[in-house]
């Protein structure tokens, strides 16, 4: 939605006469009152732009609070991807289990037999000592080749510590994490660098610098894993890799500790249940924005249509109902109600206490923005509220826009017009005032020489 520009602030000009009459000021006053008057309109046009403006920046606040909710109901679409299937473990210390595609419901029992473990290698203790990790290093090369397995890597450091000899491991690719760890007393450190592959099995991990090509010794050989699932095969399955697929889209991450765990996978609502705690946080966000606009003393869209659409719009969402099928028919049964205010509540234990079958049927009812049921439902009825073309907020805006510009092209002529209307009056009372002011002095003339005549022939004064 695009703003409504703020109107330009106008004061009609003001020039004060400065005439040689004594009717200067007066003259003045009438040129001020006669302005004054011509520029009543013009006030008026600015009022009317001022009210359009506060009018444009509440449509933003709303559009914002509209843009929140629809990004909310896309919380929900997430939610109910995949059929809403979700991957639980009976035991998080053996495996955690999760989903990375199309799934089917049901049971994978999960043995594992090795957990395996990581190679790693650690430097000698060189003499003396390194006690400062960011001076000192475990050679003073540029250039060093690091070997894990049967592959080597390139590794350049930015400087000659041990701390950048670290970094640039990391950050060489290879599949190894590098780390300073102080093997020493707090009074007497003794820094040493660990290497350790991030992949189970057996790795040998070497680092060289060229002169010494042997500055890591093993501290552990490592070992892979091996697992079955649902017994099979009977002699175990053996991976170097935490993650393993144990059925279509479901995977396990081994823990590190051997055993049995049961990877279940079912349909599951939580997470629609937090996007649905978070919808009727936004709704009633903008709901309270309407409701600032209702009544005698409301906010700058009392009065207008556009809030009256909002809020029909978020009354039909919030009492959608779908019929068509299943037990889920209306937004109560997942856990939302209307206050007597008009805003939304959630109990997600409505959610919780749903049925495997229940979750079977919200799942249609709630539906996708492309496919049908509430959520191509609110999707499309928000469209007609936020969409940037056609939406009752672009709509309103864009009328807004051409209101001030019409309002800014008719204070523009009617300056022009004033501020000529003052020049001419200034023009005026000026050739007044100095014709005023010549009668006055001529005035003054004769007063004097009629006393000076009088005051020297006694007769004139007496006939006076």
């Amino acid at each position: 939605m695009s703003s409504v520009t703020s109107p330009l602030t106008v004061t009609a000009p003001q020039t004060t006469l400065t005439g040689g009459s004594s009717y200067s000021s007066t003259l003045q006053a009438a040129v001020t009152r006669a302005v004054a008057i011509a520029s009543l309109p013009m006030q008026l046009l600015q009022a009317d732009q001022n009210t359009a403006t506060g009018e444009a920046t509440e449509l933003g606040q709303l559009n914002s609070l509209f843009g929140s909710l629809q990004t909310s109901l896309q919380s929900v679409v997430s939610g109910t991807n995949n059929g809403a299937l979700a991957a639980t473990s009976s035991d998080t210390s053996v495996a955690q289990a999760s989903l990375t595609g199309s799934a089917l419901p049901g049971t994978y029992t999960l043995d594992v037999l090795n957990a395996g473990s990581e190679s790693s290698a650690i430097s000698s203790a060189p003499t003396p000592p390194i006690t400062d990790p960011t001076s000192q290093s475990i050679s003073q090369a540029t250039s060093f080749t690091l070997t894990v397995g049967t592959q080597t890597y390139t590794v350049q450091p930015a400087g000659q510590d041990l701390n950048d000899l670290a970094s640039a491991i990391n950050s060489s690719g290879a599949p190894v994490q590098a780390l300073v760890v102080n093997l020493g007393s707090p009074t007497a450190p003794d820094y040493r660098l660990v290497v350790q592959s991030t992949n189970l099995g057996e790795n040998a991990i070497q680092l060289s610098d060229g002169t010494n090509n042997s500055l890591l010794s093993s501290l552990a050989p490592g070992s892979s894993a091996s697992y079955t699932v649902d017994g099979q095969p009977s002699g175990g399955i053996t991976t170097n890799s935490s993650t393993v697929t144990i059925g279509s889209g479901v995977t396990a991450t081994l823990e590190g500790q051997t055993g049995s765990s049961t990877i279940t996978v079912s349909a599951d609502l939580s997470s629609v249940s937090n996007a649905l705690s978070n919808f009727v946080t936004a709704f009633n966000a903008a709901i309270g924005e309407l409701q600032k606009n209702y009544g005698q003393n409301g906010g700058a869209l009392t009065g207008d249509s556009s809030v009256l659409d909002m809020s029909q719009v978020l009354s039909q969402i919030g009492t959608y109902t779908d019929s068509t099928g299943g037990s889920i028919t209306n937004l109560t049964q997942l856990g939302l109600e209307f206050t007597d205010t008009g805003t939304l509540t959630f109990d997600p234990t409505a959610i919780a206490g749903l049925s495997q079958s229940q979750i079977t049927d919200a799942l249609p009812f709630l539906g996708s923005p492309t496919t049908g049921g509430f959520l191509q439902f609110a999707t499309n009825t928000l469209d007609g509220i936020t969409d940037p073309t056609t939406g009752v907020i672009a709509t309103e805006s864009q009328a807004l826009q051409n209101q001030v510009n019409t309002d800014q092209t008719q204070i523009t002529n009617d300056q022009a017009q004033i501020t000529q209307l003052q020049a001419n009056l200034q023009a005026q009372m000026a050739a007044s005032d100095a014709l005023i002011a010549t009668l006055q002095q001529q005035n003054t003339f004769l007063q004097g020489l009629f006393q000076y005549a009088t005051s020297n022939n006694p007769d004139v004064a007496s006939a006076a």
